[in-house]
């Protein structure tokens, strides 16, 4: 019974890795991986006081200190301390000023007003042109743009309104800064930790594999795995410069789990020509994998460390005297594991970089958002929605420079905001009770933050849910959970216009993407033959985003704007995989033919990726 249970929680796991990986492969994520209760629990409370404080008191017209303090959690994302202090501090003085020149404007006259959303956004989203690190601070202060706007005052009034801001924003830059301190290494673990479940599922599926012939599970978890080696890359690019010391150990991990990746690519190339013996000793990749992951969300440990050892000795152990490209790949991997080291290529670490590419992707995104708020914001006046600038807000952080992205947020966001928006009705008509209204906008306020890395959707169903119970205890009112859902979806379709015709990318036809993917895999398998061990770092990763982006651009929601890809697409896509499990095997089979005879026995080798990729 016991037993049954237990393989029915597996099952149930098995199914929502797939699952995710099946969103992932559209553009959408799902990463229970970031999920953070611990910024739940202190966003709950920074949120809980001022609106404890404001409902005792029945100052609701100081709302806007507990929607400061909200946005301000949103701001702070981790990572090096210098870097948090100055964007939360950033946040709290531009958000300040932004809050009274958007009253203030919004209160001149009726046009002033509808031009003053477009014009701050789009100047707030300009902000990382000089600013490397804020864009999620210019897009918060984007929202703040577009709600001030909403709330049209006179220049004292207007003050006020902003002074309520400072304080909100300030209250939380206090609480988060000084006095309730997170682990600021916790973003990092998280991506690096990302990663390792990610090659625990691509171990697991080789190892439970019934049939040996290409299917779709091979391209989505090579496709997941280099996807969160280029997430964790980047993090680990952003605290490396602040403290260099500390950063080592994430770098090592993450660098063992690249080779790893290597391996498994190997691996599954080779595997419908393994014999049944080496077959059953994959069945220790998984757990050791397990252990590496553990190990690097906990941090550096003793017990787990040494767990990790154990196993990967006990792996390399088993293969020992075997040769073959599978037991080199093996053996690679359990020594990557054993005993990580941060000698690489610096080609494998992502850098990032400001280019004029950039710098006009960002001004593509600021012109867009800004036209999206415009046209959104006449359309809500001319049919007297109740909050208008709920449905700015929405295209503000729909819209991305990726049009593929902006359109799978605006689906998420729409989805999100009919089943918060449901709820939160349900809840207002069900409860009268402020004291039991405010204890489940607290618990919403812990979710929200808690999952907002995790997956949009359900980041906006809490968001949705805080926002509307927020509103109907501040200013009792009806439909104020239609009027959102209404103005998110109204967003939602004006972001995905905005992408369509406001400055309109040409996204590089499947053909082109499944052709480049072709090419760098051909690089790749070059590389390999050349035995240049900095040049195959850089191929390998240029060949696993390249298939990476062919393969999204396959099945992304913004798609149906363009050709379908034909089979001769598919079939240049599935080659270059196909080239990218030979070139790996093919590394391996050279290393094993180098091993010493100290260490292998005459076994049979294993076929090599060159006599049947």
């Amino acid at each position: 019974m016991v037993a049954n249970e237990g393989r029915r929680g597996v099952d149930i796991i098995t199914r929502l890795r797939r699952f995710a990986r099946w969103l992932e492969l559209r553009a959408v994520g799902l990463m229970p991986e970031y999920f953070d209760p611990a910024e739940g629990a202190r966003a709950a409370f920074i949120i809980a006081v001022p609106l404890v404080l404001i409902a005792a008191t029945g100052e609701r017209g100081f709302g806007w200190i507990i929607f400061a303090a909200f946005w301000t959690c949103l701001a702070d994302t981790g990572g090096p301390e210098r870097t948090r202090r100055a964007l939360l501090a950033g946040f709290v003085l531009l958000g300040t000023l932004t809050t009274f020149v958007a009253s203030w404007l919004a209160g001149l006259s009726p046009e002033a007003a509808l031009a003053a959303g477009p014009v701050l956004v789009v100047m707030t989203a300009l902000l990382p042109i000089r600013w490397n690190a804020s864009s999620l601070v210019a897009t918060l202060l984007g929202v703040v743009a577009v709600v001030a706007v909403g709330y049209p005052r006179p220049a004292v009034e207007a003050a006020v309104l902003a002074g309520a801001f400072l304080c909100g924003s300030a209250w939380a830059f206090v609480i988060g800064i000084l006095v309730w301190r997170t682990d600021r290494w916790l973003p990092t673990r998280q991506a690096v930790t990302a990663v390792y479940a990610r090659l625990h599922d691509m171990a697991s599926d080789l190892v439970h594999r019934r049939v040996d012939r290409p299917h779709i599970g091979q391209t989505q978890h090579r496709r997941a795995v280099r996807g969160a080696l280029e997430r964790a890359h980047l993090r680990l690019a952003r605290i490396q410069g602040d403290d260099a010391v500390g950063a080592v150990r994430l770098r090592k991990a993450l660098l063992a789990a690249d080779e790893v990746f290597h391996a498994l690519l190997a691996l599954e190339h080779l595997h419908p020509r393994l014999d049944r013996e080496t077959k059953a000793m994959l069945e220790a990749i998984p757990p050791l994998l397990a252990s590496g992951g553990t190990l690097t969300s906990r941090g550096s440990e003793a017990a787990e460390a040494t767990e990790v050892a154990r196993q990967a000795e006990a792996l390399r152990q088993r293969v020992a005297g075997r040769r073959g490209a599978a037991a080199a790949a093996m053996r690679s991997m359990a020594a990557a594991l054993a005993v990580p080291n941060d000698r690489s290529p610096e080609a494998a670490l992502a850098r990032e970089q400001a280019s004029a590419d950039a710098s006009r992707r960002i001004l593509q995104a600021a012109i867009r958002s800004g036209t999206g708020v415009g046209i959104v914001t006449l359309v809500a006046h001319w049919f007297a929605l109740g909050y208008p600038y709920w449905a700015a807000m929405a295209v503000v952080v729909v819209l991305s420079p990726v049009r593929r992205i902006s359109w799978s947020r605006a689906i998420e966001r729409m989805v999100g905001s009919v089943v918060g928006g449901i709820l939160a009705q349900m809840l207002l008509t069900l409860m009268s009770s402020s004291p039991l209204l405010i204890g489940i906008i607290v618990a919403a306020t812990a979710a929200t933050i808690a999952v907002r890395s995790v997956n949009y959707t359900l980041f906006v169903v809490f968001l949705t849910l805080l926002f509307v119970l927020t509103m109907g205890v501040l200013n009792p009112g009806h439909g104020i959970a239609s009027a959102r859902m209404l103005d998110n979806i109204l967003g939602s379709f004006a972001a995905i216009t905005a992408t369509v015709l406001v400055w309109p990318e040409r996204p590089a036809s499947t053909a082109a993407l499944a052709g480049a993917a072709l090419t760098a895999n051909r690089a790749y398998l070059d590389a390999v033959l050349s035995g240049d061990p900095a040049l195959i770092a850089t191929t390998r990763r240029a060949a696993g985003i390249a298939s990476t982006e062919a393969e999204i651009a396959f099945y992304a929601p913004d798609r149906i704007l363009g050709a379908a890809p034909t089979e001769a697409d598919i079939a240049d896509l599935m080659a270059a995989r196909r080239l990218a499990g030979e070139a790996a095997a093919l590394w391996y089979d050279r290393r094993a033919a180098s091993d010493s005879p100290e260490t292998d026995d005459p076994a049979p080798s294993t076929p090599s990726a060159r006599t049947g990729a």
